[in-house]
C-alpha cells in the first residue's frame, strides 16, 4: 500500500475522505466491463459464503470469481474482463468474489468516497475526484491477494499520481516485466480461467470514461458507475501515444 498522497487542501474547508483501491490484475479491469453493461445491481466481496447468502433470492443472477481454498461454491464465469465481454449483462444482478480488491475495499469504510481503478479507468477517476469538496487522497495499490506488492497495481498508483500533477507516465518499459511476472498467468494453459486477451485488456489505459464508486454494506459492497467524461474527452484522453501502447501490449499476447 502506498503512502498517503494528498491534492491540494484547503484547510478552511472541510476535507473529503477519498480511499481509491487499485486492482489492475483484474478486478477492477473487470469491474468496469461489468459496468459498460448496466447491470440492475453489482455486488462484491471476498467470500463465496456471502455471495451464497445475497445470491438466494436471485436464482439467473451471474457470479464472477473463483471458490477460495476450502470452498466448492460454483460460479458462472472467473473474475476476468475477457469473459465479462462474451456476455451480455444488461439488467441482470452480478455477484462478484475477489480478494484483494474487494478486501481493500471493505477495510476502507470509513472513507467518505471509496472509488475502485485500474488503468483502464484512471483519467475518468482522476476527473472525479476534482470534483469533489476539498478531497484527502489514500491511494491502496492492492498487490497479489492484497499481501504482496505487485508492480502493475505499483504502476497505476504511480499513474494517477502523475496525472494529478498534469503528466503522464509511459508504462510499456515494464511490459516484459509484467509478462514475466504477475501476468504470467496469462499465459499459461488454463485459457478458461486467464484468458490470454486479458493481459491487454487490463493494461489498456483510459479505455472506460467512468470512475467506479463503492457502497458497503458490512461485508460486502455495490459499486456504481458515476462520473462519465462526455465521450468527446474520453476519445481525446486515448492519444496516439497510449494507441501504440496497446497495440504494443497486444503484441507482447501474440
Amino acid at each position: 500500500m502506498s503512502p498517503l498522497f494528498l491534492p491540494q487542501i484547503n484547510t478552511r474547508v472541510a476535507k473529503t475522505h477519498v480511499t481509491l483501491v487499485i486492482d489492475v490484475f483484474r478486478a477492477f479491469t473487470t469491474a468496469c466491463y461489468v459496468l459498460e453493461d448496466n447491470p440492475i445491481t453489482y455486488n462484491l466481496t471476498t467470500r463465496s459464503s456471502v455471495i451464497a447468502r445475497l445470491a438466494q433470492p436471485f436464482p439467473h443472477a451471474i457470479l464472477i470469481g473463483k471458490p477460495e481454498l476450502g470452498s466448492f461454491a460454483s460460479y458462472t464465469i472467473p473474475n476476468s474482463p475477457t469473459r465479462v465481454s462474451e456476455i451480455d449483462l444488461t439488467n441482470r444482478t452480478v455477484f462478484h468474489r475477489t480478494e484483494a480488491g474487494a478486501r481493500g475495499i471493505l477495510i476502507s469504510k470509513n472513507a467518505d468516497v471509496i472509488l475502485a481503478a485500474g488503468f483502464i479507468n484512471a483519467d475518468a477517476t482522476v476527473q472525479h475526484i476534482k470534483t469533489l469538496t476539498n478531497p484527502e487522497l489514500t491511494i491502496l495499490p492492492m498487490g497479489h491477494e492484497g499481501i504482496t506488492p505487485s508492480l502493475e497495481d505499483d504502476l497505476c498508483a504511480l499513474y494517477i499520481e502523475a496525472l494529478f500533477r498534469g503528466d503522464k507516465i509511459d508504462i510499456s518499459p515494464y511490459l516484459s516485466e509484467l509478462k514475466e511476472c504477475s501476468g504470467k498467468c496469462f499465459f499459461s494453459e488454463d485459457q478458461w480461467q486467464y484468458p490470454v486477451e486479458d493481459f491487454a485488456r487490463c493494461l489498456e489505459i483510459d479505455r472506460f470514461n467512468f470512475a467506479i464508486e463503492a457502497v458497503i454494506f458490512d461485508d460486502y459492497a455495490v459499486l456504481n458507475r458515476v462520473s462519465a467524461l462526455p465521450e468527446a474527452e474520453a476519445v481525446a484522453v486515448q492519444s496516439e501515444s497510449q494507441q501504440s501502447l496497446f497495440q504494443a501490449i497486444e503484441g507482447f499476447s501474440e
